[in-house]
């Protein structure tokens, strides 16, 4: 099944894990670099009207979604494809073909705080990953070059990425062709700790449903 499909003016691949894992072991024996983004209803509203960052995320070679609210906005149904977004099921085996096949990653945050959310979530899923190096850069550096650079000299395989949207998506579409490795998986906070479980935890969670599926409902009546 290969059912893509728009979301709030964003095309995504709603694939099962299964089917996304072999599109992503194709990509990682190929050359030159191929791009998987995993899209969150935050970064769709929060991006909506960014035209720049529209276009790049048509240059992605595959995004699939990141909450299992995003259905709601397609013709596609199933609560085995739901769950797996939910469970995160496509990371986890990813992670361990990684680990499994002697992959070498490489590691890019805006910050420490979410350089270590996202290398504790690592560990959870593969104690033996080989992880090649990593880097903490914001859009107002101005240190894509040094990071390219550096990239590109420890033989990596894949970048895996939680910058935050819209920079994630506009520095791989502006470095594509500089970067010397075979993919790129930009993540975002789906490798870091979701928010508390609390009753204030699901109130936003709750909030962000109910504001994601109104501009849904929005652009469907235009």
């Amino acid at each position: 099944m290969n059912e893509r499909t728009e979301i709030l003016g964003v095309r995504v691949d709603c694939l099962s894990a299964k089917e996304a894992m072999m599109r992503a072991m194709q990509f990682v024996e190929n050359v030159p670099v191929d791009t998987i983004e995993i899209m969150t209803m935050d970064a769709l509203m929060n991006c909506r009207g960014i035209e720049a960052w529209a276009s790049m995320t048509e240059e992605m070679d595959l995004i699939l979604p990141g909450d299992p609210e995003m259905l709601d906005g397609t013709d596609v149904s199933g609560s085995k494809m739901a769950g797996e977004i939910s469970n995160r099921t496509f990371l986890k085996m990813f992670i361990r073909y990684l680990q499994k096949n002697h992959k070498k990653v490489y590691l890019l945050a805006p910050d420490e705080a979410e350089m270590e959310r996202l290398t504790d979530s690592l560990r959870r899923l593969s104690r033996e990953l080989h992880i090649t190096g990593h880097a903490l850069i914001s859009e107002t550096e101005g240190r894509e070059e040094e990071i390219i650079n550096e990239i590109n000299g420890t033989e990596t395989d894949c970048i895996i990425s939680v910058l935050p949207s819209p920079y994630q998506e506009m520095f791989i579409g502006r470095n594509r062709s500089l970067l010397n490795v075979k993919l790129w998986l930009g993540c975002g906070a789906m490798l870091a700790d979701v928010g508390p479980d609390n009753i204030f935890g699901r109130m936003a969670r709750s909030l962000q449903r109910f504001v994601f599926r109104y501009q849904l409902e929005q652009r469907e009546r235009k």
